[in-house]
C-alpha cells in the first residue's frame, strides 16, 4: 500500500469515528434530558414509587433482548441504516412519551426507547470495522467519551427547557435530536457492516474462545459499577444532605472525568499495556473508588472516591469492548456488541436492585462494600484472563488471515 493510499485509509477512518461520536454523543443527549424528569414525570400519572422503579427498569430489560438482534441487524444490512432505523423508532418513543395521556403510554415509550438504545452495538461495530486490532481500544474510547459527554449535557439542557416550558419539552427536544440522527447516520455513516451476509447468531457466542470469560467479567463491573451509580444519589442526601442540585452538579463532574480519562489516558495506554490488563487495572480502581465512598462525611471528600469511579470506568468500559472486539470474527462484530450490550444491561437490571436492597436492609454503606468486593473478584479474573487472552488473539488473527 502506498503513502497515498494510506492517508487516504486514515482520512476515512477518522471521518467515521467523527461521525460515530456524533451519532452517539447525540443519541446521548436525548437521553440524558428524559432521565432525570421521568420519575416526576410519571408521578403526573399517579405512580407510586415502586411503579417508578419497574418504568426505570424496563429500559434495560428492553436493551437486554433486543441488543443482540439489533447488532445482528447491522452486521446484515450495515451500519449506517440499522442505526438510522434506531433513531427512527427513538424519535416515536420520545414522542409517544411526551404526548402521553396515560401511564400506559409512557410505559410503552420507554419500551421503545430501551429497545433503540441497542444502536450503541451498531456504532461500536463501526469502531471495529475501520480500526485495526491494536486501535480498538482507542477507538471505543471516542464512543465512550460521546457517550459520556451527552450524558453529562443532556440534564442540564433538560432543566433549562422545563424551566422554559413544563416537563414534556424534553421528550420533543429529544425526538428532534433523534431525527437529526436518522438524517445524519444516513448521510455519514458506512452502509456495510460485516462481512457475512447472515451474521451471527447470539447463541454462538459460546463457540468463540475467550468471549464466555470476557464478557463474564464485563457483566459483572457492570453488576459493580451499577450499584455505586445507582446508590450514589441516595448515600449523598442521607450522608451529606445533598439535593438535586447538588446531586447534578456531582454527577456533571464524574462524566466530565470519564470523558478526560477516555479522550487521554485511556487511549494512550491501550496500545501500551493491552486492553485486558487496562480491564483489571480499570476494575480495581473501581473497587477502590468504592470502598472509599463510605468514609465521606463531608461533600469535598466525596470528590477522590467520585473521581476514582470515573477514572475506573473510563478505563475498564472501552478496554472491554476492545478486547472483546479482538477475539470476535470480523464478520460478527455487531452481533457480538448486541450480546456484550445485552450482558451489561441483564447487570444494570441486577445491581440497582441489590444495591437498593442492601441500602434499605442493611446500611448506607453496605451498596459500596459489596461493590467493592465484586469489583475485586472482577479485577483478579480480568488479571488471570491476561495470558489466555494473548492466544485467544492470535487464534482470531490466524483465521482471519486465511480468510
Amino acid at each position: 500500500m502506498g503513502v497515498t493510499d494510506k492517508m487516504s485509509e486514515e482520512i476515512h477512518r477518522k471521518r467515521a469515528l467523527g461521525a460515530v461520536f456524533i451519532t452517539v454523543f447525540v443519541d446521548m443527549i436525548g437521553f440524558g434530558m428524559v432521565v432525570p424528569i421521568l420519575p416526576t414525570y410519571a408521578r403526573e400519572f399517579s405512580a407510586s414509587p415502586g411503579t417508578i422503579g419497574v418504568l426505570v427498569a424496563v429500559y434495560s430489560l428492553a436493551q437486554l433482548l433486543l441488543a443482540p438482534v439489533v447488532g445482528r441487524a447491522s452486521d446484515r444490512w450495515g451500519r449506517g441504516p440499522v442505526i438510522a432505523a434506531t433513531a427512527a423508532g427513538g424519535l416515536v418513543a420520545y414522542l409517544a412519551m411526551g404526548l402521553a395521556g396515560s401511564l400506559i403510554a409512557v410505559f410503552a415509550g420507554r419500551i421503545l426507547s430501551g429497545a433503540c438504545a441497542a444502536s450503541t452495538a451498531a456504532a461500536q461495530g463501526v469502531v471495529a470495522d475501520v480500526l485495526p486490532a491494536e486501535r480498538r481500544a482507542g477507538g471505543m474510547a471516542v464512543v465512550g467519551a460521546g457517550i459520556g459527554l451527552g450524558i453529562v449535557l443532556g440534564p442540564g439542557i433538560a432543566s433549562l427547557l422545563v424551566a422554559l416550558g413544563d416537563e414534556r419539552w424534553p421528550f420533543f427536544a429529544a425526538a428532534v435530536l433523534c431525527a437529526a440522527n436518522i438524517v445524519w447516520a444516513l448521510a455519514a455513516l458506512p452502509r456495510q457492516g460485516g462481512a457475512a451476509r447472515e451474521g451471527m447468531r447470539p447463541a454462538e457466542a459460546r463457540a468463540i474462545p475467550g468471549l464466555v470469560p470476557l464478557l463474564a467479567v464485563s457483566g459483572a463491573v457492570m453488576v459493580g459499577f451499577s450499584m455505586i451509580d445507582s446508590q450514589f444519589p441516595l448515600f449523598t442526601a442521607d450522608r451529606l444532605g445533598f439535593g438535586p442540585v447538588e446531586n447534578g452538579v456531582l454527577f456533571m463532574y464524574v462524566g466530565v472525568l470519564i470523558v478526560l480519562v477516555q479522550l487521554t489516558a485511556t487511549r494512550w495506554l491501550s496500545s501500551r499495556v493491552g486492553e485486558v490488563t487496562l480491564m483489571a487495572v480499570g476494575a480495581l480502581i473501581l473497587a477502590l473508588g468504592a470502598a472509599l465512598v463510605p468514609l465521606a462525611q463531608d461533600w469535598w471528600y466525596v470528590a477522590l472516591p467520585a473521581a476514582l469511579v470515573a477514572a475506573g470506568n473510563a478505563t475498564n468500559a472501552p478496554s472491554t469492548m476492545a478486547a472483546i472486539s479482538r477475539v470476535t470474527p470480523q464478520d460478527r462484530q455487531g452481533v457480538m456488541f448486541g450480546v456484550s450490550q445485552s450482558v451489561n444491561a441483564g447487570a444494570r437490571v441486577v445491581g440497582p436492585v441489590l444495591g437498593g436492597w442492601l441500602f434499605q436492609q442493611f446500611a448506607p454503606s453496605a451498596p459500596y462494600i459489596a461493590a467493592a468486593l465484586v469489583l475485586v473478584v472482577a479485577a483478579a479474573a480480568a488479571w488471570a484472563l491476561r495470558g489466555p487472552a494473548r492466544t485467544w488473539t492470535a487464534s482470531q488473527e490466524e483465521a482471519g488471515s486465511q480468510v
